[in-house]
């Protein structure tokens, strides 16, 4: 099991990263290790301007024949990501003024492409904040579908000299990236030439007959719906699956141990497009059946050594135009502030990822009951330091109603004499910023329902945790329920009387009337929770955050002016805190 296979995100324009709604976004994902490991970004090679939803102009990466580049935009964005620990994934396009007139308008021939991307591979590995050893790690992605003309204005045959241009430029460069494609929009066969199958066996027979074309990773867009229909998960797997087949039949050696990456595997097609499934927890229950589909598609190409990703397009931040619009990003803001985030439900998968271990577990008996015989997804993982049984309801086959399940779930073979047992859980009642706020698009969220919902955005748990329990056979079972669209992760851990490391760090900043608290993250394996507390001044401490707090920041919504000073502690997964570590006063006057 590879945890970073599906904690990928993505936006649309590299120049939003710089932007301030983008950077508390960061920072919020920094806040979580492991929660998050990549960013898919597009306009590396035409940074200079924010663009929305479309390519708009070619930027001031090159901006004429003969002019010098100018990678500075572009290294300022990807510079946001790699400081906060996260690994670009970056979309060499689109065209600059310097090579096309219009950024999607292939050029008669591609001789200044290869010079820019050799530019800028240069550039990158000459950099000390990246390096040749840094970028061996990030992902570069060869255009985004090229069978949209609002992305790609050319024929597919086009695209493919584009693609061995692409391969040429970095095998000249000598640097060592992953390099891959060809990114297709999965549109069916009514779709006429722009239909994807056809056009991906078309890739695969390219590389096949051009073995010399460097190809890392296959990767494609299957997303739930196009339309007013619900979304059909038969749609992302099925894409995935169909392109294994296709390669392997195709040439089984070439396409030996690929990785196939669905990067845009959401719920529904448009950016912008208000869609009310992306603020409930259906969103978070879709990616868990994701994720499982395309684990099971790993193991059923074991012999072959494939291995299939699933990331989501939802970290548009720059779409979001008022609280809970239903537009694609994990976050969303308050009526006080763009910079003033909240967190839809879906931000809860990502913090459930964090949780999986490195391996499989075994499956010994009642799998006959799971997908893909049923609704019921499962998935479960071991660590050297704990076991993750991850299940939801979602509906399976598509159009079919899910019942609620009543599961008796059993471990055996825990190594450990005595455990904790947590049930963290995702539904319409818990970690549900969206029903905390009303469950109503385009709502009002003044600083009183920010600071409510705050509360109720994080993990939550349907039951208390449970330490020390005795396991004397190795062996545990609970009873639990789960409906439509519920996710629940059943979280073991050894139990150990070890406090935690405390943070070593925390900072306190004002901003738009609130305090905005960061500190180092904890990456113990064991870390269960933060405590946040106002401290000092005479008065006993009092606790300001939920429990469980999962990631390193908290945001104390408005408070009242005078003096405060905080405190936090980390605890772990035994109940057992860090002596705390105190932040600096905050004096807070209203201006």
């Amino acid at each position: 099991m590879r945890r970073d296979e599906f904690s990928i995100t993505g936006i649309f324009d590299v120049d939003w990263l710089t932007e301030p709604r983008f950077e508390r976004l960061l920072d919020h994902m920094a806040a979580s290790p492991g929660a998050f490991t990549a960013v898919r970004v597009f306009g590396a090679l035409t940074a200079g301007a924010r663009e929305t939803t479309l390519p708009a102009g070619g930027g001031a990466v090159s901006s004429g024949v003969g002019a010098p580049m100018d990678f500075s935009a572009t290294f300022r964005a990807l510079e946001s990501l790699t400081s906060r620990g996260l690994i670009p994934f970056v979309v060499l396009s689109f065209f600059p003024p310097a090579i096309s007139p219009s950024p999607v308008v292939p050029p008669p021939t591609f001789d200044d492409w290869q010079r820019l991307v050799r530019g800028f591979l240069d550039a990158l590995v000459a950099d000390r904040r990246f390096g040749g050893a840094a970028i061996q790690g990030w992902w570069f992605e060869v255009w985004n579908e090229p069978n949209f003309p609002w992305f790609w204005d050319g024929s597919f045959a086009r695209y493919l000299d584009l693609y061995r241009a692409t391969s040429e430029a970095v095998g000249a460069s000598g640097h060592r990236i992953r390099l891959g494609g060809p990114a297709l929009a999965w549109l069916d066969e009514g779709a006429g030439e722009r239909a994807a199958m056809p056009l991906m066996e078309r890739f695969l027979r390219f590389l096949a007959a051009e073995p010399a074309v460097q190809c890392d990773f296959i990767s494609l867009h299957g997303k739930g719906t196009w339309g007013a229909d619900p979304p059909r998960l038969e749609r992302p797997v099925g894409a995935a699956e169909a392109t294994a087949r296709a390669a392997l039949a195709i040439d089984p050696d070439r396409f030996h141990g690929m990785t196939i990456v669905n990067n845009e595997a959401d719920m529904k097609v448009g950016f912008d497009v208000p869609f009310e499934p992306r603020m409930t927890e259906q969103f978070p229950a879709w990616l868990v059946a994701v994720m499982t589909a395309y684990n099971r598609l790993t193991s059923e190409f074991h012999g072959a050594r494939l291995r299939f990703l699933a990331a989501a397009d939802n970290a548009n931040q720059h779409l979001v135009q008022a609280p809970f619009d239903g537009r694609r990003s994990i976050m969303t803001r308050t009526s006080a502030s763009v910079t003033d985030l909240v967190k839809a439900p879906v931000y809860g998968f990502y913090e459930l990822v964090r949780l999986l271990g490195d391996r499989h577990g075994v499956v010994l008996a009642g799998e006959e009951q799971c997908y893909p015989r049923s609704e019921l997804f499962h998935t479960f993982t071991v660590a050297a330091g704990h076991a993750t049984a991850l299940l939801c309801v979602y509906p399976w086959p598509s159009g079919t109603e899910p019942r609620s399940w009543q599961v008796t779930y059993t471990i055996r073979d825990l190594p450990w004499p005595r455990v904790n047992v947590v049930r963290f859980r995702i539904d319409r009642t818990h970690a549900n910023a969206y029903t905390a706020a009303g469950r109503t698009l385009d709502t009002t969220l003044d600083r009183a329902t920010a600071r409510r919902v705050r509360q109720a955005q994080e993990l939550a748990l349907d039951a208390p945790a449970r330490r020390g329990v005795a396991v004397p056979d190795g062996t545990l079972t609970e009873t639990f329920a789960l409906e439509p669209s519920a996710v629940t992760a059943w979280w073991i851990t050894p139990f150990v009387t070890e406090a935690p490391a405390a943070p070593e760090w925390l900072e306190a900043v004002i901003e738009d009337g609130n305090v905005i608290l960061r500190w180092q993250p904890s990456r113990e394996p064991l870390f269960y929770s933060y405590d946040v507390s106002l401290t000092g001044h005479g008065a006993a401490a009092r606790l300001l955050s939920p429990v469980p707090l999962r990631p390193a920041m908290w945001v104390d919504t408005a408070p009242p002016h005078g003096i405060r000073t905080y405190a936090v502690r980390a605890v772990s997964a035994s109940g057992i805190s860090s002596r705390p570590v105190v932040s600096r006063p905050v004096v807070i006057d209203g201006r």
